[in-house]
């Protein structure tokens, strides 16, 4: 009886690790998508080579007038796309850390005029700014 349940639960751990192999696998050797970026309405950012399009630029919204913006990971490390301003003066936000190819998609909604910073956490450089006004 001992030797059958030992059994059982050995055959049940080489089924969840041999799932568990098989699914990350085939994680490992998908090819993501890439992200097509041809028609974008509204702001595109392209996080790439340690810049949102090359030069970090300087968005420029009115207050109380969404503007769609679109993150598109161009690189072959990770980024994402964040505001985080205190002052309640614009919508904050994070994109989920984006791998390469990856988009998020959302909207610049300022309250105030003035101007708040957006940026990736992974990396310091890749800074920019969002100007809004009335």
């Amino acid at each position: 009886m001992v030797y059958a349940r030992n059994n059982i639960i050995a055959v049940v751990a080489i089924s969840f690790v041999t799932v568990g192999s098989l699914w990350a696998f085939g994680n490992l050797t998908q090819e993501t998508e890439k992200a097509d970026v041809s028609q974008v309405d509204g702001i595109l950012l392209l996080a790439q080579r340690s810049t949102f399009n090359g030069t970090n630029p300087d968005i420029h919204v009115k207050v109380n007038q969404p503007v769609k913006l679109v993150v598109v990971n161009k690189d072959v490390v990770i980024h994402d796309l964040q505001i985080n301003d205190k002052t309640g003066g614009i919508l904050n936000f994070e994109t989920a850390p984006l791998k390469a190819e990856q988009h998020f998609n959302s909207a610049i909604v300022a309250y105030k005029p003035g101007t708040y910073e957006y940026f990736c956490q992974y990396h310091p450089q890749m800074r920019g700014k969002i100007i809004a006004e009335p």
